[in-house]
């Protein structure tokens, strides 16, 4: 399926008032008037509205408030909103539905997304993928490709260095422009895209179970050899013979001859303590399991919904994909009366005679998927932190119950006993058998610790072998992408010679044009193996722009293309072309999307309009003036 995003309305904000609203519709759009009257600004909005990271504003764009903008995503109808500010990764608001309806709305319906990934919240890139058909793709350092990087091979601005293709940003590594080529071109399939996303979360869980192995053995590091397999034993040993020692002295003391007040009197002291550290624990335990069993509910009611929404996911895709196959199943007679329904319009339900356009269908139908995706992944991570919480306190349970147990049987020793000065030594040596008993705990303890660390290294080895696995299928997958590679490239290169044939002539900066050349990943194009091409900077621009419109051209041609088919071009006459040169190649540009069936949409700016292509159906806005500004932010009152 095509990727197909299209600019319907765009408004700006400022002081509550509009400063700037305009309809576009498909095709060519130019907006056309003299420099300096604010038409980059513009292409700047609409490159911020749809998710670019723009933080040097122009001096009158920035003091606007909020830009919003309506938009069609493969037949979906999305709301925009951003706020305009000078500091990076602004979040987006998204209304399912038409912009009129979403102003109407004010706050209701607007739902918030931010622009970096978090554990909360899905961001806006990954919703407009998805209602653009884009599969998510990793880029660099454990990102994902985000919507800033495709636009920034849609939209030619004049501040970009004309020998570049993409446009320019400080921190540019090549694996990102490499990544949102091959995504936009089609280049590899969902599998080879898949595999990396699964490489990237195993060597996450390889670099956790490395750094969770590390913290256990710095933990151990002080026991030393004490740690090593063998030692536990040993000093169990030591300690069963300690017990036995112990056990002879205790009857040593029944035979003894002891009388002494003051021993009695720190038994009952003995008591008090242990009656208290008990009563304490008791009531902590009491708390520890009522959490334990409030969680352990909400994990099964958690299960339990997300059992549901996965059941509506499948019927909402089963529904879907009946829907595809055999189209619309109308209704004859009215399934409460059985009486014959009236003929309707094509964009009207035909029970409730509701106004019911596809691209609202389908919008609501987006919306619906979105929420319901939403859920899931809320109670997932929720049900993640309560698995958490929930085998802390089971820990913190059983320590409890285990310190519980020692200090009962203590307790007991020390009230039954008879307060002389026997009993209460032969109490002494008992609790001392109790320490040692505490201490084999402990042992047992540490020997599940080793287990651990046993079992950690082994689940490393298992994510190491992973990763390399990982890392040789998609390796086959890279070769067998290059056929695919050296296709696209051939096409793009083919569309853009033609477009750069129809040039003018007598400003032609090229004498033959034999092969066009390209490389989105390291950013440069040449004409007959040059690089430099031309030493006229207005022969670069018009070879740059003519590589957009080519690549714009192959992906109506080419249905593996995932290119938005949309592109912002404020660069078509910079750096000194002449007139006619610049009014001819708008024409070129105007007549062969004029041939093209294909959805599209080409925004355009011009302070050298053709006059041939002053028509209602090419030009957005009126002709501005420095007089008569695209923004008008004196009165607030919009341009019409």
């Amino acid at each position: 399926m095509s990727s197909i995003l299209k600019l319907n309305r765009l408004i700006v904000m400022k002081s509550g008032h509009r400063a700037y609203d305009q309809k576009f519709h498909s095709g060519l759009n130019i907006i056309h008037g003299s420099n300096g009257s604010g038409k980059s600004s513009i292409l700047d909005f609409i490159f911020f509205a749809l998710g670019g990271n723009l933080t040097k504003w122009k001096p009158v764009a920035q003091m606007c408030d909020t830009v919003f903008a309506e938009v069609s995503a493969s037949g979906t109808k999305l709301s925009l909103r951003r706020d305009v500010s000078t500091d990076a990764n602004q979040p987006m608001f998204i209304y399912f539905g038409g912009l009129q309806d979403g102003l109407e709305a004010a706050a209701d319906g607007w739902q918030r997304y931010p622009y970096s990934r978090n554990d909360y919240s899905k961001t806006f890139s990954q919703i407009l993928f998805r209602a653009l058909g884009l599969p998510e793709i990793p880029g660099d350092e454990g990102s994902n490709i985000t919507m800033h990087q495709i636009l920034r091979l849609m939209y030619v601005d004049q501040t970009t260095p004309f020998q570049r293709i993409f446009r320019s940003e400080d921190f540019d590594p090549r694996a990102t422009r490499e990544a949102v080529s091959e995504l936009l071109c089609g280049i590899g399939n969902n599998q080879l895209y898949s595999k990396r996303i699964a490489l990237r979360e195993s060597r996450k869980t390889e670099s956790e179970l490395n750094t969770k192995l590390t913290n256990l053995l710095r933990a151990t590091a002080n026991l030393g050899e004490n740690f090593n397999e063998g030692a536990f034993e040993t000093e169990r040993s030591k300690l069963s013979q300690r017990i036995e020692m112990l056990q002879k002295e205790i009857e040593g003391l029944h035979n003894a001859d002891i009388d002494s007040s003051q021993i009695a009197k720190a038994a009952e002291i003995e008591r008090r303590k242990l009656y208290d550290t008990i009563t304490k624990e008791r009531d902590r335990l009491v708390g520890v399991e009522r959490e334990i069993a409030s969680l352990e509910f909400e994990v099964l009611d958690s299960d339990l919904f997300a059992k549901h929404l996965e059941q509506l996911l499948r019927d909402f895709d089963r529904t879907a994909a009946t829907y595809l196959a055999i189209g619309e199943v109308p209704f004859e007679l009215c399934p409460a009366c059985l009486q014959p329904l009236q003929d309707r319009s094509d964009h009207q339900c035909h029970l409730c005679k509701e106004d019911l356009p596809k691209e609202d269908r389908d919008t609501k139908l987006f919306e619906l998927r979105m929420d319901i995706e939403g859920q899931m992944s809320e109670s997932l991570r929720l049900k993640e932190k309560r698995l958490e919480r929930l085998s802390t306190l089971k820990m913190e349970a059983a320590r409890l119950k285990a310190s519980m147990s020692r200090q009962m049987k203590q307790f007991d020793e020390v009230r039954n006993a008879s307060i002389d000065g026997r009993t209460a030594l032969i109490s002494g040596k008992s609790r001392e058998v109790g320490k040692i008993d505490s201490r084999l705990d402990e042992l047992s303890k540490l020997s599940d610790l080793r287990q651990q660390i046993n079992d950690v290294k082994e689940a490393k080895q298992k994510a190491s072998g992973a990763v390399e696995s990982l890392r040789n299928e998609i390796e086959a997958l890279e070769l067998a992408r290059e056929k695919r590679r050296r296709q696209v490239k051939t096409r793009i290169s083919e569309q853009t010679k033609r477009v750069l044939e129809m040039d003018l002539e007598e400003h032609n900066d090229f004498e033959e044009l034999e092969n066009f050349d390209f490389s989105f990943e390291d950013d440069w194009f040449a004409i007959n193996g040059d690089p430099n091409i031309t030493t006229s900077a207005s022969g670069m621009v018009v070879v740059k722009n003519s590589l957009f419109i080519g690549l714009l051209l192959s992906s109506l041609q080419d249905q593996q293309m995932r290119y938005p088919r949309m592109l912002l071009l404020d660069n078509v006459e910079d750096k000194g072309m002449v007139g006619d040169r610049v009014r001819n190649f708008q024409k070129v540009i105007a007549d062969l999307m004029d041939k093209e069936s294909q959805p599209h949409q080409i925004i355009l700016t011009t302070s050298t309009l053709n006059p041939e292509l002053e028509r209602e159906d090419y030009i957005v806005g009126p002709e501005y003036t420095k007089e008569n500004r695209t923004l008008n932010i004196q009165t607030g009152t919009a341009r019409a």
